[in-house]
C-alpha cells in the first residue's frame, strides 16, 4: 500500500492529526459545559472499563476506547438557550435537542476511518434504548449497535452524578438506584441487560473513576 516507510509515517501522522482535530471539535461542542474536560475523561474511563469487562477485543476495544468521548459532538448544533436553560425542556425545545444525535452522525459519519466510523456510533446511537422507546430511531434490542447501548448506560450515570442547570448532582448510591430500579424517566428495562448486569456487579468501579476525575475539576 505504501511505496515507502517515509509515506506509511506520513498516513500515520495524518491519521493522528485527523483524530486529534475530531476530538478538539468535540470539547467545542461541549465548550459551554465547565465540566466538558472531565466528562470526557470520565467517559474514555468508562468505556474502557465495560469493554474489558464485557470481553470486547483488540482493535474493537481500543477503537471504542479512544472514540466515545465524541459522542456528543453534536451539541455543537443546540442553542445555549436550550442547553443551558433550568427549567423544564418544551417538547419543542426537547425536538431540537433530540437532533444532536443526527448532527454528530453528519459531523463524524462519511468516513472509512475505523475510529470516526466507531464515534459516528457513539454519536447516533447513544440515546436509543434497548426497549425500543429511545431516539432517534426507536431501535430496540440488538438493533442497537454496541457502541449506543454502552454509552446510554455511560451517559446515564454521568448526567445522574453531575450538576446540570436543571438538576443537582445526585450521590453513587442514587444514581445507581435510579438505574437499576428506575424512575419517572428511566427505567432498567431502557439498557442492555448484559451491560447492566456488568455494571451492577462493578458498580464501585465507575464511583472510583468519578472520583478521580470529578465534576469541574
Amino acid at each position: 500500500m505504501f511505496s515507502s516507510q517515509t509515506e506509511w509515517k506520513a498516513a500515520v501522522l495524518v491519521g493522528e492529526t485527523l483524530l486529534e482535530t475530531v476530538q478538539r471539535l468535540t470539547l467545542v461542542a461541549e465548550y459551554r459545559d465547565e465540566d466538558a474536560h472531565s466528562h470526557c475523561r470520565r467517559v474514555r474511563h468508562y468505556t474502557e472499563f465495560l469493554v474489558r469487562q464485557l470481553g470486547i477485543s483488540e482493535p474493537d476495544s481500543g477503537i471504542m476506547i479512544f472514540s466515545s468521548p465524541m459522542h456528543d459532538i453534536g451539541k455543537v448544533g443546540t442553542p445555549d438557550s436550550i442547553l443551558l436553560k433550568s427549567e423544564k425542556l418544551t417538547p419543542q425545545e426537547f425536538d431540537i435537542v433530540k437532533k444532536h444525535t443526527i448532527i454528530g452522525e453528519k459531523i463524524l459519519g462519511g468516513s472509512n476511518n475505523p475510529y470516526l466510523e466507531s464515534a459516528q456510533r457513539f454519536a447516533l446511537y447513544h440515546h436509543e434504548r434497548w426497549d425500543g422507546t429511545g431516539y432517534p430511531f426507536g431501535l430496540k434490542g440488538e438493533e442497537i449497535p454496541i457502541e449506543g447501548r454502552i454509552m446510554y448506560l455511560i451517559d446515564k450515570y454521568d448526567a445522574l452524578r453531575s450538576r446540570r442547570p436543571y438538576k443537582p448532582p445526585f450521590r453513587h448510591e442514587d444514581a445507581v438506584h435510579v438505574i437499576a430500579k428506575g424512575n419517572y424517566i428511566t427505567r432498567p428495562e431502557h439498557f442492555d441487560p448484559d451491560i447492566l448486569d456488568v455494571f451492577l456487579s462493578c458498580e464501585r468501579s465507575f464511583q472510583d473513576i468519578f472520583d478521580a476525575h470529578p465534576y469541574n475539576a
